[in-house]
């Protein structure tokens, strides 16, 4: 009858110790975070072998201030996609947040973005354009499966008549440079990046329409639907910190160097082409 009870008590006590270590083992777990994202000067990009950027140093300092260990993680778009898509405590970062994701991910933001225009050669004088249907009469170039192609479409364009799309990043930007295109679209945070992948220069454009649409308001993280909302909650509390001690706008000065364009003095309507303008 002793041994009995002290065997039961044994049995308990090893019960006991596997709920605390499966306990350990799931609030670790828990508490990392894989996050996504692709080349995309100046919001993530490589130097030195470090991810950095923009956006990248803002998540950086929000999971340090939200106690959250954060891994960083370059890939190509679609596959990072998929994978926060479908993966616990995965995200993908410097993302549209859209009608069509809104709920398939849990949202962190905004991060950093910045006004979406169309920009043509400086010396291709004969393109005009002073509203959307304006624009039709030229060609774009686009990445295949980018957020501006269902812009695009609402727009009225249409896949190899307005617009083409590529697979490779910066070919849309080379058919541009060769004079087979008309536009590209940028913006004034990321086109000195965009243009200097193909030997060009910011002075080397000019921007003829700012794009106006919804879902190009805002940068965001968007994190799998399997992650614990309490570490979505922690990390928007963490992001809301950083912009209200100013420490968001100090991190994109650092990389202000990248992103001024300059030449001759624009309309009023374009000047959030050009100059670094960030918004968050």
């Amino acid at each position: 009858m002793y041994l009995s009870a002290q065997k039961l008590q044994w049995n308990h006590v090893k019960s006991l110790y596997t709920s605390i270590l499966l306990l350990i083992c799931f609030s670790s777990s828990a508490s990392e975070l894989e996050l996504l994202t692709e080349d995309f000067p100046p919001y993530n990009f490589i130097d030195q072998d470090k991810i950095v950027g923009i956006n990248t140093d803002i998540l950086s300092s929000t999971c340090n201030i939200a106690d959250i260990k954060c891994k960083f993680r370059l890939m190509p778009w679609n596959r990072a996609y998929k994978a926060a898509y479908s993966t616990r405590n995965k995200g993908i970062f410097s993302t549209s947040r859209t009608a069509e994701r809104e709920n398939s991910f849990f949202w962190v933001g905004p991060l950093v973005s910045s006004n979406a225009c169309f920009y043509r050669l400086r010396d291709r004088i004969d393109i005009v354009a002073s509203t959307a249907d304006s624009l039709k009469k030229f060609t774009v170039g686009i990445p295949r499966g980018d957020i501006y192609e269902s812009v695009l479409q609402k727009m009225g364009f249409q896949e190899e008549k307005n617009y083409l799309t590529y697979s490779k990043k910066h070919d849309d930007t080379k058919m541009f440079k060769h004079r087979k295109l008309d536009l590209i679209i940028g913006s004034s945070l990321t086109l000195a990046s965009q243009l200097s992948a193909v030997g060009l220069k910011p002075e080397d454009v000019v921007p003829v329409f700012e794009l106006d649409d919804e879902s190009l308001v805002g940068n965001y993280l968007a994190l799998s639907k399997e992650t614990p909302s309490v570490m979505v909650t922690k990390l928007q509390n963490a992001l809301d910190l950083l912009k209200i001690n100013g420490e968001i706008e100090s991190i994109v000065t650092r990389y202000a160097g990248m992103t001024e364009i300059s030449g001759d003095p624009l309309p009023i309507h374009l000047e959030r082409c050009v100059n670094g303008k960030a918004n968050y």
